[in-house]
């Protein structure tokens, strides 16, 4: 598995290299502008993943989100989006097995029960509810198992919607569920 932490800062590095490699000081300007440098640098990314998919690997990449106004009929709605541009993220989608995203979140959670003994009677109270700030990992399924751009996928493993990450060892929290999800692929569950 190959993980690249960010597409935002891959993006720029290919940018760059394509603005040395074609003597331009602009990514824009290449190929006489219209946004042809930008395709360029996509299709050059896009192509390498490709490229480490065919070889058997997998990949992961990491963008930051953002929030985005979306308009639904009259109404704006704020959503949490991928800070990219919509053709990078529809190629994204296109190419990849799963969708994940990192949110901010509030978790509660109910303590033990209180049981005291008052004139020998057995008096229990309910646990104290605490809130607590977490990360919370969050799966969309991809265009690879939904037949987007390619057949070579042919079932999806069966990752769940939501994920509360730990404070610490998110890679190794991740890799687990991913080996856990696929015992249940694996088992037909």
């Amino acid at each position: 598995m190959i993980a690249i932490d960010t597409l935002d800062e891959l993006i720029s590095i290919f940018q760059r290299a394509l603005c040395i490699r074609e003597g331009q000081a602009d990514v824009g300007d290449i190929g006489g502008g219209h946004g042809k440098g930008y395709f360029m640098v996509r299709d050059s990314i896009f192509g390498m993943l490709d490229k480490i998919y065919r070889a058997g690997m997998g990949w992961a990449i990491i963008a930051h989100t953002c929030t985005k106004t979306v308009k639904i009929g009259n109404d704006e709605k704020q959503v949490s989006g991928l800070a990219m541009s919509n053709s990078y993220m529809r190629t994204v989608f296109q190419k990849c097995e799963h969708m994940l995203f990192v949110e901010h979140g509030i978790q509660t959670t109910k303590g033990p029960d209180e049981v005291k003994i008052v004139g020998g009677k057995r008096i229990s109270k309910p646990g104290k509810m605490t809130t607590s700030k977490v990360r919370k990992l969050k799966t969309r399924p991809g265009g690879l198992w939904q037949g987007g751009d390619t057949n070579d996928v042919k079932v999806r493993v069966p990752l769940h919607e939501e994920y509360v990450l730990p404070k610490l060892g998110g890679w190794d929290f991740l890799d687990s569920a991913y080996k856990e999800a696929v015992g249940r692929l694996i088992k037909g569950e």
